[in-house]
């Protein structure tokens, strides 16, 4: 007898906890990653959204006739619903049975539905409430969300049916619509061997999009509404466009040198070209919707630098490039780009010191020296004097470096109008690896001080 009650008991306990598989649940969305995804660009905190799908309550138990409930459909914190959403359009029956609801009580954090049973219902039974219009929330900040629960009780709203606790599904996620891409650009090189002088323009290159000895090139990606997720405006149905929805996009070309830069300029995707301002450390303009008038999508922007050609470029550059974007209902959005996206090298190596002295006195030594560890390399100097004097080189303002050590005495690499001292840059035909170089300058037999040539753009002595 023990024994029967036993296993009677624990086949009861299989049939309760079977009967869990058969809980109610939200089978519309069908799960979080479902929800509506809304575009930041097109609202604020108090833009009213519209789910852009209704919610739909499958039935996990059976309901007979008169056996009437109460469902509740409430909106996750910080969420309310707009006036009149819980009694503009009453959840509606579907499957098996018949349903009919009614309101009992409605606020902005409420709608609670009685849900007479007129014909007995089974699993297959569904309620279908409208597609929710959220008033208040957070979705102004990308990745924020909106969800409802739903909650069954009885009549008398003391026992839960259906399930021992509220289901919840995810209907609003929010998201940024608009970006930039800019992959790293590393194919600008200025040119030593350039014809208008060493360093005073570029290496022409094929790599798209293409510099020429004069011009160098670069690109970067709008991307609108184009990544994997397609965001939404208000309405929940229409996607975010920056031609529809957008005013401008301000871009910024930042760096720390531009110096030899004669002037900017852009090719957009489409429309006018916009003004580029070059200023000393950044180059700025605005792309405007008629830039971008191919619906979303992802759109190249190339911006080029044309050299002045008058001066070195030097070994090393770094630009970055990031954007504001202004749109018509939403907060500005910031576009972050890439800090590192335009890197300028050389096909040589500058070495400097802002001190050089050319006495040729008695006993004086003031000499360069070289280390190359590579194959033999052409330089040239270029020597810079005090204000009001002038500067003529010597017969070692241009030469070769051979492998292994090279010596130069400063007086031969130039002389100045008046006085013996001034500063002097070498451009060196040979990888930045290669060469290393000291400033040597003693006096009369005493001690001599070494120097370390410094390479300019790029925080490193050699």
């Amino acid at each position: 007898m023990k024994k029967f009650t036993i296993k009677a008991v624990a086949v009861a306990i299989v049939s309760v906890c079977g009967s869990a598989a058969f809980a109610g649940s939200i089978t519309a969305p069908a799960a979080d990653a479902a929800a509506t995804k809304y575009a930041v660009e097109g609202l604020i905190n108090t833009t009213d959204l519209t789910s852009g799908s209704t919610v739909v309550y499958t039935m996990g138990v059976t309901r007979t006739a008169a056996q009437d409930f109460t469902i509740i459909m409430t909106p996750s914190a910080g969420a309310t619903f707009t006036a009149g959403y819980c009694a503009t359009t009453l959840p509606v029956g579907g499957g098996a049975g018949a349903l009919a609801a009614t309101v009992k009580r409605a606020s902005a954090t409420e709608c609670a539905y009685e849900i007479d049973v007129t014909a007995a219902t089974d699993t297959t039974t569904t309620l279908t409430f409208a597609a929710p219009v959220i008033d208040a929330h957070t979705l102004a900040t990308a990745g924020n969300s909106v969800s409802v629960s739903l909650n069954l009780w009885d009549l008398g709203e003391t026992a839960r049916i259906d399930n021992s606790s509220a289901v919840t599904r995810m209907i609003m996620l929010s998201g940024n619509a608009l970006s930039i891409t800019a992959a790293a650009d590393t194919a600008t090189v200025a040119n030593v061997n350039h014809a208008a002088g060493p360093l005073f323009g570029f290496l022409a290159n094929a790599t798209a999009p293409a510099d020429t000895a004069a011009v160098a090139t670069a690109r970067f990606v709008v991307n609108n509404n184009s990544g994997a997720t397609t965001y939404r405006t208000a309405d929940g149905a229409t996607n975010w466009d920056f031609n529809l929805h957008g005013t401008s996009i301000a871009v910024t070309v930042a760096g720390t040198n531009f110096t030899g830069v004669a002037s900017a300029a852009v090719v957009p995707p489409a429309g006018g070209a916009p003004v580029v301002t070059v200023g000393a450390a950044a180059a700025t303009f605005s792309l405007l919707p008629a830039n971008i008038v191919g619906g979303i999508g992802a759109y190249n922007v190339d911006v080029s630098m044309t050299s002045a050609q008058t001066s070195s470029l030097g070994t090393s550059r770094v630009f970055g490039v990031s954007a504001v974007g202004d749109v018509i209902i939403g907060a500005d959005v910031t576009l972050a780009g890439n800090a590192a996206w335009w890197t300028w090298s050389a096909n040589a190596i500058q070495l400097m010191t802002p001190y050089m002295s050319t006495d040729a006195g008695t006993g004086v030594l003031t000499r360069f020296f070289f280390q190359n560890t590579g194959p033999a390399a052409t330089y040239t100097a270029t020597c810079q004097a005090e204000t009001g004097k002038t500067v003529t080189a010597g017969t070692a303002a241009s030469g070769t470096l051979a492998n292994g050590q090279t010596v130069i005495d400063a007086k031969n690499v130039c002389s100045f109008s008046t006085g013996i001292r001034g500063s002097v840059t070498f451009t060196i035909n040979a990888p930045a690896g290669n060469i290393k170089g000291n400033y040597n300058l003693g006096f009369n037999g005493n001690s001599s001080t070494f120097v370390p040539l410094e390479r300019p753009y790029a925080a490193g002595t050699y």
